[in-house]
């Protein structure tokens, strides 16, 4: 599918346009072409109207099929937008979503999938029976009742049983930690933004063959294995982390979270070759969403496999400040993963 990536921003904000292209990627997309703006959000298109009318000026000249935001949109502003371009607009979370969906393969994956989707459409269902409400009888049934009326209140109703199920899954998983510490194991957990090679430093800390791909969300069903250490410590390879996760997608995926938040220990992992200012976004990220949960954390840089000596050296010394205890690895090849497994006996079992 042919689709145009739009981020509108404040004018000291980064722009996340290439993280959003490696998202459509990831679904399969053809990325052919950017739009960007610096404003303030408007309320009816988040651009602007000119550059909304610039917009499907080019999706008709370039025959795109989809176009998809960076930044949330509203339920009226998605729709508005479509109305006036003439084909499907998105956001990056609907993006995520569609993700999801592709990469679940358990039924627990399945089940945080289709919660996140339904408390997706649920505002946007709100929104549609405000829109009906405005006007004078259209979509109307027997009792005065909208058609939009009954689905709202089915997706609400599919959304307490799916709590229901995901509780039950909460539960497994937490009797299968406390099992675990009962046999005496310690769990460490690898946490970290999507891509930076948490399931790579699996296999190579466990002997395991988890599935590895270079692609975002490879890994949305935990997967715990044993460490080859001669201590009995288990870990446990989790969903990446993206920048700026609305709560409702972050309550779906809970259950998959508290392997983390849980955990004996974090091992958080960052991709250190890519540009440092990409890196340390990324760093914050995953250390912002880690800081609300008491959690005893080890950073390891992985890839420094592709990074020069000197650029690696100049790298660690940025990032020294905010994470500095960290192990420099490359889980592809080993490098250092005996000073990481070193530093993970001592964090848990002392010197």
């Amino acid at each position: 599918m042919r689709v145009i990536l739009v981020e509108r921003r404040m004018p000291n904000d980064p722009s996340r346009l290439e993280e959003l292209a490696t998202l459509a990627r990831t679904l399969g997309h053809e990325v052919v072409a950017k739009l960007e703006q610096v404003r303030r959000p408007d309320p009816a298109y988040h651009i602007g109207s000119g550059k909304a009318k610039e917009l499907g000026e080019l999706v008709k000249s370039i025959s795109a099929e989809r176009v998809i935001f960076e930044n949330q949109l509203t339920p009226s502003q998605a729709f508005k937008l479509s109305k006036l371009i003439g084909v499907e607009v998105i956001d990056k979370f609907q993006l995520i979503l569609e993700i999801f969906a592709m990469r679940a393969g358990s039924p627990e994956a399945k089940l945080q999938v289709e919660y996140a989707k339904l408390s997706y459409e649920l505002p946007r269902v709100r929104e549609r029976i405000r829109t009906l409400m405005s006007v004078e009888q259209p979509g109307l049934r027997g009792g005065g009742e909208y058609e939009v009326d009954v689905h709202y209140d089915m997706i609400k109703r599919r959304m307490v049983s799916l709590r229901r199920k995901l509780a039950s899954v909460a539960k497994s998983r937490e009797q299968r930690r406390k099992l675990r510490r009962r046999r005496g194991f310690n769990l460490v957990a690898i946490a970290g933004y999507t891509n930076a090679g948490k399931s790579t430093l699996l296999n190579a800390l466990t002997a395991s063959n988890v599935e590895v791909d270079d692609m975002l969300f490879t890994t949305l069903t935990p997967r715990t294995r044993v460490v080859k250490s001669g201590q009995k410590i288990l870990l446990t390879d989790t969903v990446g982390f993206i920048d700026g996760l609305p709560p409702w997608l972050i309550e779906a995926f809970k259950a998959t979270l508290e392997e983390i938040y849980l955990a004996d220990l974090v091992v958080l992992m960052v991709d250190i070759s890519e540009p440092l200012h990409e890196t340390l976004r990324k760093l914050k990220a995953a250390r912002d969403i880690l800081a609300e949960y008491p959690v005893k954390v080890i950073a390891a840089f992985n890839k420094i496999d592709i990074v020069s000596q000197p650029e690696l050296e100049r790298r660690l010394e940025v990032l020294s400040g905010i994470a500095p205890a960290a192990v420099p690895i490359s889980a592809i090849n080993g490098t250092n993963l005996d000073l990481l497994l070193d530093a993970v006996r001592e964090s848990i079992f002392g010197s």
